[in-house]
């Protein structure tokens, strides 16, 4: 049955004015806001992706970690492209990087993000460092940290997304007046040399 939104709104405030008469405007407001709130509205990623506040960027481990996260953390329901999460992930970059971080016009993610995006899924990235030299304190003010990274798709429709994908991303990391911040990063599929990123 189709609804006329200003028929319901007007009937939602007619609920609300006698609220008014009785306590404050205010609680009456909060009761109009919470009726009329849109049901179709989503938090990123469920609330389940990482933002910049988790990151301590006294320490490099903990501002390269994060970064690695939020840069393969994407909500297909809102997210156009995968550089949107790049985009979040700005205020851990140095403002030279930051400025990189631009969406093309066209998703090259290709068929696993359609997928992805059919059921409005999110993904859930788990990351691992990468064994061997790459890691490393190149000097006290710059390092450089890889991770293996791994994501799944959460679907909101109970979907089943079988597909898991995986890649390397390797993060350049500079400290300024005690903040660390990526000043570059590369990532590729594991198994080919497809870079994602560029330094």
């Amino acid at each position: 049955m189709m609804r006329h939104p200003l028929r319901l709104a007007a009937a939602l405030l007619m609920c609300v004015l006698p609220l008014a008469a009785c306590g404050s405007s205010n609680e009456a407001q909060q009761v109009f806001q919470e009726a009329t709130a849109s049901p179709t509205a989503r938090q990123l990623g469920e609330g389940t992706f990482a933002t910049a506040d988790n990151a301590d960027r006294t320490d490099a481990d903990s501002t390269a970690e994060v970064t690695a996260l939020m840069l393969h953390s994407w909500d297909t329901a809102s997210d156009r492209t995968e550089t949107a999460a790049a985009i979040r992930a700005q205020s851990l970059m140095s403002p030279d990087w930051s400025v990189h971080q631009v969406e093309p016009d066209r998703n090259a993610a290709g068929a696993p993000w359609l997928t992805a995006a059919q059921h409005e899924s999110y993904s859930a990235p788990t990351i691992v460092p990468v064994h061997g030299d790459v890691n490393q304190d190149v000097a006290p003010d710059k390092a450089i940290r890889a991770y293996t990274v791994e994501w799944t798709w959460n679907t909101r429709d109970g979907a089943t997304i079988h597909e898991m994908d995986r890649r390397q991303v390797t993060l350049y990391l500079e400290e300024r007046d005690g903040q660390w911040e990526v000043v570059g990063h590369q990532s590729r599929h594991m198994g080919d040399a497809q870079q994602v990123d560029g330094r």
